[in-house]
């Protein structure tokens, strides 16, 4: 298989993960095969130091648990700490060696040369005041430094992956540790559309929903926005939406519906998500995710 159907098979992984049971490992190990890297890494953690999640796109061998170690993600971690260029740059090792040299590293240093991981690349995929959520490549001795195509490589598909937490997020996760819950089990109001906005399927909460609408209905089997003038902006977004290949073109779209002379507000928040579809090429399943929060 050549590199770039490796690529686009880890890129669809990412995109397709928020979707499916352990869809976040299967991405890690589509990007370790893209990559040439034994070990990928997807973390989040909150304003402090603690990690919400830590996910391994393979079990390695940790005698002293380091990798469990909440102390090897503090301000010692030059991986982590190394944010040059904010969110969704790329750092390697040069930044790393950087970072290294004015900051005091032992404790991390120690961790990586037991696991043997001195060396590879990481992006911040979210950054901002309330935490982080970070995607690298953990490489061994052997595999060594990451080389100008590596790196290409992983921010490619980082780009995807970004965009892979968007619709996570979007999908209703009031807490980072709670990224690799359906949405059903999360009791989320959330449709699973056709290309034509029909209905496929439907989380219980949705169709406990339908059992006196507020803002939303069903034509039939498609999906429609009581208000006209929402309506038509909810099928014009479903319509770019359903026309992008999931990669290049968009993959959320949001809104306000509901509005009415009593609630001139609205009522819902709506998320519209394009779902990945490598197994679908005749495009006849699930083709988008519509998710609403009520307003407060």
């Amino acid at each position: 298989m050549s590199v770039d159907c490796r690529i686009r098979e880890a890129e669809l992984a990412f995109l397709n993960a928020p979707f499916e049971a352990d869809g976040w490992r299967v991405a890690l190990q589509r990007l370790a095969a893209a990559t040439g890297t034994g070990v990928t890494q997807l973390c989040g953690a909150g304003a402090g130091t603690e990690l919400s999640f830590n996910f391994f796109s393979e079990d390695r061998p940790d005698p002293h648990g380091h990798l469990v170690n909440p102390a090897i993600y503090g301000p010692e971690n030059w991986r982590i700490n190394c944010r040059i260029g904010g969110a969704r740059s790329v750092q390697h090792e040069v930044h790393y060696a950087e970072y290294r040299a004015i900051n005091r590293t032992s404790l991390y240093d120690d961790a990586v040369s037991d696991l043997d991981l001195p060396f590879g690349c990481q992006s911040p995929l979210l950054l901002d005041r309330n935490g982080l959520v970070g995607l690298a490549l953990l490489r061994s001795s052997r595999e060594g430094r990451c080389t100008p195509e590596t790196i290409a490589a992983f921010s490619r598909i980082a780009h995807q992956a970004h965009r892979a937490v968007r619709v996570q997020l979007a999908l209703g996760r009031e807490r980072a540790e709670e990224m690799l819950v359906g949405p059903a089990q999360a009791n989320e109001l959330t449709l699973l559309l056709d290309r034509q906005g029909q209905l496929v399927a439907m989380t219980e909460a949705a169709e406990r929903l339908f059992d006196c609408p507020v803002g939303l209905r069903l034509d039939g089997m498609r999906v429609r926005v009581a208000d006209a003038r929402e309506d038509w902006a909810f099928g014009a977004a479903l319509g770019r939406l359903a026309a992008s290949d999931g990669i290049s073109g968009p993959v959320v779209h949001q809104c306000i519906v509901g509005r009415s002379e009593r609630r001139p507000e609205g009522y819902w928040r709506l998320f519209l998500t394009r779902l990945g579809t490598a197994g679908d090429r005749l495009g006849l399943g699930a083709q988008l995710a519509l998710t609403l929060r009520p307003l407060a």
